[in-house]
């Protein structure tokens, strides 16, 4: 019998993972040991030159080849060919599952049968982790099927899936800096970006994802065109969009322009009461331009609005890292009572700057 068997009623639930592969030698064990025993785990290579294909065979026994042509929804609908089991759940090779997703999924498959899905990826990086909803859990069913060279997407048929979020977890480590500063994936993507927007140039997503992929190496002038082509799109309704803002104010305070970008993004910030991120720049751009009166309400907002999992987010937006800032703004202004107490609460999230400062305001307060 293939995956390990759930009880579902008067049937088993079996459980497939697929990921597509290339040169992650060292990544790819961490990702395969993570997955549950007993789910059925597929893996397509696409063209390694380093030992990937040896570290596979280590963990699974369904390890295919398939020759890549740019096309990343070819490869997923490659990989989910060979599932056998009730759902599909894909995984990247630097991503890891967290302990209690195999529960977590099967928790879900039970209350949404039949229903594709989101999970909640953790992205992290050297600095902050942001964390999003990805579309990765379906029914091993032919109507579902991937669309797109790159961020491609699940469809239902003709159709993109409808879902619901699922509670499984993963962490990604490929905002890391080591892979991040990697010349081959960021060409790689380049490339694509460039040859998908040829083709659909008003997209206003892969426009940020093109600005994304040049803000994360720090060329911010890059970056800046295709943010600010994607906001002239002004499409407020699409969930990429509140990230995209965010991303456009940090880009424009890297390039020295904070105070435009807080009154282009500050009469926005109503349109998203659920979104702590736009709150949080909007406190960071005061702090850079000296508005005083103003970096109070906007870390408060985001505080009140609290962490969120609706949209892609930097984790603390909501909590420690406002209360961090508040700490800083308070400690500044000689207020030190204040500082020490939302030094107090950044630092129960274990958040080590806020640790640090408390022990400093300790001595003042």
């Amino acid at each position: 019998m293939v995956g390990r068997s759930f009880f579902k009623g008067e049937e088993t639930m079996k459980i497939s993972v697929c990921l597509i592969v290339k040169n992650e030698e060292n990544q790819l064990g961490r990702a395969l040991s993570s997955i549950p025993q007993g789910f059925e785990t597929i893996v397509v290579d696409t063209g390694s030159t380093d030992n990937t294909v040896a570290v596979a065979k280590q963990f699974v026994t369904k390890v295919f080849d398939y020759k890549w042509n740019n096309h990343f929804a070819d490869a997923r609908n490659e990989s989910i060919k060979h599932a056998t089991g009730d759902y599909i759940l894909i995984m990247d090779a630097d991503e890891e599952l967290h302990k209690d997703a195999g529960e977590a999924l099967l928790r879900h498959v039970r209350r949404y049968p039949n229903r594709p899905s989101s999970v909640l990826i953790y992205n992290l990086s050297d600095n902050e982790t942001t964390a999003h909803h990805a579309v990765r859990l379906f029914p091993n069913d032919s109507r579902y099927h991937y669309k797109g060279s790159i961020h491609e997407h699940l469809y239902d048929r003709e159709e993109i899936a409808v879902t619901v979020q699922s509670d499984v977890k993963l962490n990604h480590y490929g905002y890391m800096e080591e892979q991040v500063l990697s010349k081959d994936k960021f060409n790689r993507n380049l490339n694509l970006y460039n040859a998908a927007l040829a083709d659909d140039p008003q997209n206003g997503y892969l426009l940020y994802q093109l600005g994304k992929l040049y803000y994360s190496t720090k060329q911010y002038q890059l970056a800046y065109e295709p943010i600010a082509a994607a906001v002239d799109l002004q499409q407020f309704d699409y969930f990429y969009y509140p990230p995209l803002l965010v991303m456009f104010g940090y880009t424009l305070k890297e390039l020295k322009y904070s105070r435009q970008a807080y009154e282009i993004l500050e009469p926005l910030v109503d349109m998203y009461p659920a979104f702590p991120d736009l709150s949080f720049l909007l406190g960071m751009l005061a702090m850079e331009i000296g508005l005083l009166d103003e970096i109070e309400r906007h870390f408060n907002r985001a505080m009140a609005i609290g962490d969120t999992t609706q949209y892609s987010t930097v984790v603390g937006s909501g909590s420690y890292r406002a209360a961090h800032n508040l700490g800083v703004y308070y400690e500044v202004t000689g207020n030190y009572d204040e500082a020490y107490q939302f030094y107090k609460r950044a630092a129960e999230y274990h958040f080590e700057p806020s640790v640090q400062r408390l022990k400093e305001v300790s001595n003042k307060s």
